[in-house]
Formats: structure tokens, sequence, C-alpha cells
């Protein structure tokens, strides 16, 4: 249960395609004491701080939740650089029994998320079904894949290449052994309308938020436990302002890591004794490009959110011909995450050349434009890392999706605040998501990731 904070009052410290509406801008410094941090301010941290609002319930007196975002204006954030997607066509149990919550959370998205005396939030639902092809050798996996997907209620065909060429007569299905289509709860919507439908719901039931980053913690050790098991609390965040060397210690009871990309650099932060971290978290930033093109002779209005044998993917942008894709490159060919620079010529030399081999109208077009974002990437199995961090007894991890975080943030946020307030998961059980599988090199392999 999280407790407040009346009696630890810290003394004051020194030392593009984002925008915010107005009433929403976060406040220019933190308040001195907040009895949940949330470190990350994009659409899986929003959610963790407004499921603790709902769970809570009507409390004399409400905890105090503080979001700390070091980018306001979301020009760098993974939720708004992303694609979109929502699919209930993952391998793992606990990854489609999170997409089924999320798709029926948007489908209510207004009973949720709608503020008294704002319009309607649309976050412009397009629905239509991923499409995931499979070669001879990939066949059997994809097959079993399936097989789960419906026993957890997913609503997937699997198509044989004569029925995928009757229904999607622009693809070339020679290589194809065998494919597999969302028939419900898949499509695409618009990130940057789901983020900021979190944050003003989030703001209107007493959430706060400001901009700055967390650069370092006080703690204080716990000598009752047995050597060799050190753990500690985190009594303190510094929260840095933009462009200033001054800082606010905040005092917190409870620290929420949901830093995306940055989660595992948050734990190497000044105060942090390397004994305390180890094993290191395994998420680190991986960039990402998305590009869009016209094809005037394209799939049109049918085409789905296809996944090719290959690892490139697309789906339509709109309508008129446009499209927009991608693909997830080799581990050896990395790209440099320093900054959100765009590689033309690898969708030149790599992906273009796998579009048009699926879809011979592709031959013929025109590249228009493109943008980089990141996935928050979990090396060791690409899967989130959620719940209660070994040694830092009050921290709690968010983060490490690799890619699918937007269409599980209502699930993980409700998972969190449910293990911070109820103390135990109630809605799914996520506990294999958990820290042990890191610390017992038990692996959770997704082979869904995009």
């Amino acid at each position: 249960m999280v407790q407040t904070l009346r009696d630890q009052l810290p003394s004051s410290g020194s030392g593009g395609r984002g925008w915010v509406p107005p009433g929403t801008l976060p406040d220019p410094r933190p308040p001195d004491e907040a009895d949940v941090v949330v470190v990350g301010g994009g659409v899986l941290g929003w959610s963790v701080a407004y499921w603790l609002k709902v769970l809570e319930g009507q409390r004399r007196h409400g905890m105090k939740v503080l979001v700390v975002e070091r980018d306001p204006m979301y020009s760098r954030a993974s939720t708004v650089l992303s694609a979109g997607g929502i699919r209930q066509q993952f391998s793992l149990r606990e990854n489609i029994q999170m997409s089924r919550f999320s798709a029926s959370f948007l489908r209510d998205i207004n009973e949720h998320l709608g503020v008294p005396n704002e319009p309607p939030i649309d976050i412009q639902f397009q629905p239509s079904g991923y499409l995931f092809l499979a070669s001879p050798q990939q066949a059997a996996a994809l097959e079993a894949t399936v097989q789960l997907q419906r026993e957890e209620g997913a609503q997937v065909a699997l198509l044989s290449p004569t029925q995928l060429k009757m229904k999607f007569p622009w693809m070339n299905t020679e290589d194809v052994a065998v494919a597999s289509y969302g028939l419900e709860d898949e499509g695409w919507f618009d990130p940057w309308t789901l983020l900021n439908a979190f944050r003003r719901k989030a703001i209107s039931l007493g959430v706060q938020s400001c901009s700055g980053e967390v650069r370092a913690f006080v703690i204080s050790a716990n000598h009752m436990m047995p050597p060799g098991q050190l753990s500690a609390r985190i009594k303190y965040v510094h929260v840095h302002m933009p462009d200033s060397i001054e800082y606010q210690p905040v005092a917190c009871a409870i620290v929420v890591n949901a830093a995306g990309a940055w989660a595992g650099k948050l734990l190497e932060a000044e105060g942090l004794p390397r004994a305390l971290c180890r094993p290191p978290l395994p998420i680190q930033p991986r960039k990402r490009y998305v590009f869009t093109w016209h094809c005037p002779n394209g799939p049109g209005l049918s085409c789905p959110f296809l996944v090719d044998t290959s690892g490139a993917y697309f789906r339509r942008d709109g309508f008129a011909g446009n499209y927009l894709g991608g693909m997830s490159p080799p581990e050896e060919e990395e790209p440099d995450p320093s900054d959100l620079s765009v590689d033309h010529d690898y969708f030149q030399e790599q992906i273009w050349p796998r579009l048009a081999q699926r879809v011979p109208a592709f031959e013929s077009l025109r590249v228009g434009g493109s943008w980089a974002g990141y996935y928050d990437y979990n090396t060791f199995d690409q899967n989130g890392v959620l719940g209660p961090h070994p040694r830092l007894e009050n921290m709690f991890l968010a983060a490490g999706f690799s890619g699918h975080g937007l269409q599980h943030a209502p699930a993980a946020g409700r998972a969190v605040a449910e293990l911070l307030v109820k103390g135990r998961y109630e809605t799914l059980d996520l506990r294999r998501l958990g820290w042990d599988r890191l610390v017992d090199g038990e692996p959770l392999k997704e082979q869904g990731v995009v």
C-alpha cells in the first residue's frame, strides 16, 4: 500500500511531432514531496498515473502523484513517433492478454478518459487486421502461435496461399506457406491523441507534472538484510530543471521507472550504488525508421497492416494511395542511437526491394517523408519488465516493451497501479514479466516483435 509523506519535507536544493495543448503544460518546478514519482511522461507513465488515481477511490487524502518528463514537447518521445498499431497476434500469453485488455479500453475510451466539458476523444482508430506472412520454415511456429491466440480469445484466421491471393490479389504469394490475419481488435490509431487523453484525464484527477530530468537519488540503506542481500529505499529524487544548473529534491514513498528507452540508464544515476543494480536492467534505446510513400496503384482500402516474411512491414496511411512502413535491422547492423537522423539509403537498399517483391505495384512508388523514433529495447527477451526492483525496495519498473509499449500501455499501467495500491495483480497476472527472470537468466521470448 502506498504510504503518504506528511513528515518528509526536504529542504530546498540547487546545485517534431509533439504539441502540448493549453491547460496541460507541466508545472515549472516540481513540488517538495510526492507519494509516487513517475519518471517518464510517455503513454505508459501517464497510464500508471491515471490508474493510480482511479484505484485509490474516494480517499479523504488522495495520494500525491508526480509525473516527471524531460521532453515536455515530446519531440523525441517514442510514443508519438511510433506507427500506432494494436494487435492481438503475439506469441506470449501475457502480451495477448494485455492486447485484449487494451482493445477493450480503447473501444470505451471516452468512458475511461473523457473529461467533463471537453470534446469527446477520437483516437482515429482504423480497424484493419494485421497480416503476418510465414515462409515454409516459419509456418509451424506461426500456426502454433495462432493456436495460443485463439485459446486467449483472439479472433485470428489462418490463410493458405490460395486464400491469401483471393483476398489480396495485389500480393505476390509465391514464397508464402501460410498467413495469419486478425479479424477483430486490430488496426492503428493516433498515438498522440491517446497520450494526451491519458495526460488530461490524469491531471483532471489531481496528478501533477513537471519538466525536468531525474539525474540522482538519495537512498537509505537497509542494514537489517542478511549479508549479500543489500537493499535500500529511495528517499528523494533530484529533478534537474531544464536549461539550468538547479535541481529540486522531491521526497517520495514510491518511484516508478517508466523512462522508456532510458530506463536502464536511470538505474545508473548518481546516488545508486552499483551493487544495488545488479544485474543491470537490459533496456537500451534502439533507433527505428518509419518511411512514407505514395503509390496510386497500391493495395487501396483493403490494405492490412502487413508484416512480411522478411520482417519488413507496411500499412495504409490515410487514403489516396499513401502508405508507411519500415523494418528492424539485424542485431549487427543496429544504427547509432545518439540522434534521430534518418538513413535514407536503408529504405532504398533494404526495405524497398522487399516491398516491391511482395507488392509488385510498389516498384513504382514515390518516396515521401520519414522520421526516426526509439524502441525501449529489452535486449534480454524483447518483453516489458514490470513490478518491483529486487533491491530498491520502493522502485517499480514499467519499461522495455521493445516496440509494443503503446498498445499495451492501458493494461500495463493498470497492472503496476494494482501492485502499488492493492499489493498484487488483480486484472491480469503478469508476474512472469517481473525482474526474477532477469536474475534467473530465463527469458520469455516474444516471436512477434516487428
